[in-house]
């Protein structure tokens, strides 16, 4: 399956370069269909608690059901951005956005590599995602988290977020933030 060509907020393939609030150098680029193998790759690296806070299961390791879905994006409703340290060229994060049928609410998820962290990569992907999603006209953006992610839920509170209980799920929260 074909992927379409980036829409004009991430016109150039090779990328843009985002620096953290940490001085760490991170270029941005869409994933490719070539890139199963490289997320597979960033996601075996994530610690088991990490991936239960991305995915809200007790999964241990992606499957190749689980890459395709995160490769076969549009690049206009869907994307996926990954995110290398350009000083050691390694995927650092994955940050995805995904926006409702009528682009007017999207959600966002974003997995940094344990030895990445505390380096403000996850704070600078989420003020991104909200940048990208404003350019494409999306009103809200939306999270879910478990409320035992003290980190994820107070650096999305800090990027002015507000967090709800999830009426469907015990132990879990909406945060979200209102772009207009």
């Amino acid at each position: 399956m074909p992927s379409s060509p980036p829409d004009p907020t991430l016109a150039d393939q090779s990328g843009i370069t985002l620096s953290t609030r940490s001085g760490t150098e991170l270029r941005l680029r869409p994933a490719t269909l070539d890139d199963g193998p490289l997320i597979a790759g960033l996601f075996a690296r994530l610690s088991p608690e990490s991936l239960r806070f991305r995915f809200l299961d007790s999964r241990r390791q992606l499957t190749p059901a689980d890459i395709a879905a995160m490769i076969e994006v549009d690049h206009r409703r869907s994307e996926h951005i990954l995110a290398f340290d350009t000083g050691s060229g390694q995927l650092v994060a994955s940050m995805m956005l995904v926006a409702d049928e009528r682009m007017e609410s999207a959600e966002v998820a974003i997995a940094v590599a344990e030895e990445a962290r505390g380096r403000g990569i996850g704070w600078s992907l989420l003020k991104h995602a909200a940048d990208l999603a404003r350019e494409r006209g999306i009103r809200w953006l939306r999270s879910v988290e478990s409320s035992a992610n003290h980190d994820a839920l107070e650096v999305e509170h800090a990027l002015g977020f507000t967090a709800r209980p999830y009426d469907q799920e015990p132990g879990l929260m909406v945060v979200e933030a209102d772009l207009a």
